[in-house]
């Protein structure tokens, strides 16, 4: 038997997990797998499935209309396990690999960011299912985590779960309150994808003395590629290092993702 452990899947139930599962797999129930696409990695990564004949069907069938590509499957009978007892690739336990990735710029930048900061206090604006949120509470990051749908907060709080964290969800809309962000403070705001100009004030304000910003957002030159199209949504060249010209900017450049589509990536230091 071989077994390539890179998104292994085990899409049996927990319990079953708990006794008994291939070392470097994660637990990810069939029931469970429609609503958790977030702790998937993206769908350019292959994927190993293991379960039964029913699960890896439903499963397969599920994954690849996603656009995933299922490289393997394994149907866990008693051969499959006496196999991998031999291998000596068997273990129990809770211990489950996550498949989910944070904001590559973010685990570029964070180290840094971590060595100028005193505290550990961040924000996470427009969080989304919260991978990023996620991440920084694993790194020791007291985290609030900020979005206008209960259901991605849901999400949210469910990955923190599943990964023994802790973050403090706030449904917020940005865009409608006068005053999102009044009642909030922090060492490190957050934004990955996402761009509401009139924020901008708020955002400032938000952050402390010593305290840094990470921003990185699609930028004007994506609407060649796909989405966002409207303008509202697409930085200028420059945009940010103007709007915070009294920080210290630490990074200010523009990458492309595998797409095509630009993004900047912004670091700065509030004096």
């Amino acid at each position: 038997m071989l077994i390539n452990n890179i998104g292994l899947i085990d899409l049996r139930q927990t319990s079953d997990f708990l006794k008994s599962h291939i070392r470097g797999s994660s637990s990810l129930p069939w029931e469970r797998l429609p609503c958790s696409m977030h702790e998937l990695p993206a769908n350019h990564y292959p994927i190993a499935l293991i379960g039964n004949s029913q699960l890896l069907q439903e499963a397969e069938a599920f994954l690849v209309v996603k656009g995933y590509e299922i490289i393997e499957q394994f149907h866990c009978d008693d051969l499959f396990w006496q196999q991998a007892a031999e291998e000596q690739i068997v273990e129990q336990g809770r211990l489950s690999v996550p498949l989910w990735r944070a904001n590559p710029l973010l685990t570029e930048v964070i180290s840094q960011v971590e060595k100028i900061v005193s505290g550990r206090i961040a924000v996470d604006l427009a969080c989304g299912a919260g991978r990023d949120s996620v991440y920084l509470a694993q790194r020791g990051w007291q985290v609030t985590s900020i979005d206008n749908k209960t259901d991605t907060l849901k999400r949210c709080k469910q990955l923190a779960r599943a990964n023994q964290v802790d973050v403090d969800t706030k449904l917020i809309d940005l865009e409608a309150e006068e005053k999102p962000l009044n009642h909030l403070s922090a060492d490190l705001v957050l934004i990955m994808r996402y761009l509401h100009r009139p924020l901008f004030s708020a955002i400032d304000e938000l952050i402390k003395s010593k305290g840094a910003i990470i921003y990185s957002t699609f930028m004007v030159g994506s609407e060649k590629y796909g989405s966002p199209k409207n303008p509202n949504y697409l930085l200028k060249p420059g945009e940010l290092a103007k709007i915070f010209a009294s920080y210290e900017v630490v990074i200010d450049e523009q990458r492309e993702l595998a797409d095509g589509r630009p993004v900047a990536i912004f670091v700065a230091i509030k004096p």
